[in-house]
C-alpha cells in the first residue's frame, strides 16, 4: 500500500466542512455573476443614455472625459466580478475532482518508511 491508496481511503466521503465550503462558494459565485451582469447592463444603459451628450457637448472634453471614465470603471467592475466568479467556479470544479497535488521534482514514495526491510 502506497501513500496514494491511503490518501484515497482517508477521503472516501465528503465532510460537512467541504460541503459547506462548496455551498458558500457557489452562492458567492452566483452573486458575483449577478453583480457582473447588473453592472454590465447598467453600463450599457448609461452608455446609451449619455450618447446624446457626446453629440451635444462634443466641443467640451471634460464632461465627455468624465462620462468615458465612469463607463470604463463600470466595464472594469463587471469584468472583474465575472472573472472572480469564474475563478470560484473553476476552484469548485477542482475541489470535486479530488486530484493529488503535482509538485515538480517530487516522486511518490511507496512501501514502508524504512526501505526494503534490510535491517
Amino acid at each position: 500500500m502506497g501513500l496514494l491508496k491511503k490518501k484515497h481511503e482517508k477521503h472516501s466521503h465528503p465532510t460537512f466542512k467541504g460541503f459547506l465550503t462548496a455551498v458558500l462558494a457557489t452562492i458567492a459565485a452566483m452573486f458575483l455573476l449577478l453583480l457582473a451582469g447588473l453592472s454590465l447592463a447598467g453600463t450599457a444603459v448609461a452608455f446609451i443614455a449619455t450618447m446624446p451628450l457626446f453629440v451635444v457637448f462634443s466641443p467640451v472634453l471634460v464632461p465627455a472625459g468624465i462620462t468615458t471614465g465612469l463607463l470604463a470603471m463600470g466595464l472594469a467592475t463587471s469584468g472583474g466580478s465575472g472573472l472572480t466568479a469564474l475563478s470560484i467556479m473553476s476552484w469548485l470544479k477542482k475541489l470535486t475532482v479530488k486530484e493529488l497535488p503535482k509538485i515538480p521534482g517530487q516522486t511518490l514514495v511507496t512501501g514502508s518508511p524504512g526501505g526494503h526491510g534490510s535491517h
